[in-house]
């Protein structure tokens, strides 16, 4: 219930999905380039646009919002900027993106308030951080969901890189001919996954509705070699889609093994994880579906969260 505005870093050609979803919700949102009435850097322009439109806060998600924020606080003292960080990737980047992830995370001093999602990144922030939840708002209404079929569609949601584990995915494909396996997102190893994919295996690319991919998903698998805190995992649970996860970043503090999803050490475990799932009864899988949609409404909902979120704006 406040005026907001989202401040886009970069405006991209094509557009990126975010615009479509910003205009889908009504809420009001600007390039910094379209705010800002000078030229110069993005530090000259976002000191310019706070100047100008006077908020009350400012909340960066992203490295390089994050760090261009920080630099406009500690530059611009006359501004009075409450500035708040998000660090939200569990992955150590590599190239020029460890970098800036590192400048990021060493310059987090300079922020008013510095928020993380996992114990594992919060570690990594040299300076005082508060905890929160990532979140999802609960759907409307729960699908129906058949838990009596004799062939079931397993699901992964992301990028394919390294970090993300998609070649575990492919591993238990290959364990399970008898069931059907998606892959949404794209990423670097797509070829190389493709070139030994398994004949049950189906890869959908870069993803804009995400409400057909949960439509189009059994079970939800996270194999992933690094994480924060993944949203896929809270949609799913969210919709009652059982989360077969490998046990890192905040995922363990998610999921209660076997009452409301699974979590697995290594890849071994990961297919002892869908053989036990497979062999649940059908009560027993919808049981556990509940227990997974309870868990997000109760600790991972706008309702639980938001309220911690407002008291670190300090409103």
């Amino acid at each position: 219930q406040r005026q907001v505005r989202i401040i886009l870093l970069t405006r991209y050609s094509p557009a990126p999905p975010i615009i479509e979803r910003l205009e889908q919700t009504g809420l009001s949102f600007s390039s910094l380039q379209d705010l800002a009435t000078t030229e110069g850097s993005s530090v000259t322009q976002l000191s310019n646009a706070i100047e100008t439109y006077q908020p009350r806060l400012l909340h960066c998600h992203g490295y390089k919002s994050s760090i261009i924020g920080k630099l406009t606080k500690l530059l611009y003292p006359r501004l009075s900027l409450y500035q708040v960080s998000t660090y939200h990737a569990g992955e150590t980047p590599k190239g020029r993106v460890w970098l800036y992830d590192a400048l990021d995370r060493y310059t987090s001093f300079l922020s008013s308030h510095s928020l993380v999602v996992s114990n594992k990144i919060k570690e990594k922030i040299p300076s005082a951080t508060t905890m929160l939840n990532n979140f999802v708002s609960m759907p409307e209404r729960q699908p129906s969901s058949d838990f009596t079929s004799s062939s079931y569609r397993f699901g992964f949601v992301g990028r394919l890189s390294h970090e993300k584990a998609a070649d575990r995915f492919i591993d238990l494909a290959i364990q399970f001919p008898d069931h059907h396996f998606h892959l949404f997102g794209d990423g670097p190893e797509r070829e190389q996954l493709e070139s030994r994919k398994a004949d049950n295996c189906t890869f959908h690319g870069h993803q804009q509705n995400m409400e057909k991919v949960w439509q189009s998903i059994d079970v939800l698998v996270i194999p992933s070699r690094y994480e924060g805190l993944p949203m896929a995992a809270l949609e799913a649970m969210s919709l009652g889609i059982p989360v077969i996860a490998a046990a890192v970043g905040n995922l363990p503090q998610l999921i209660s093994h076997t009452k409301n999803g699974y979590l697995a050490n290594d890849p071994k475990e990961l297919e002892a994880c869908v053989n036990n799932w497979l062999s649940l009864s059908p009560n027993e899988r919808s049981t556990l579906s509940q227990q997974a949609i309870e868990t997000i409404n109760k600790t991972y909902s706008p309702q639980a969260v938001i309220p911690q979120l407002l008291e670190c704006y300090g409103l």
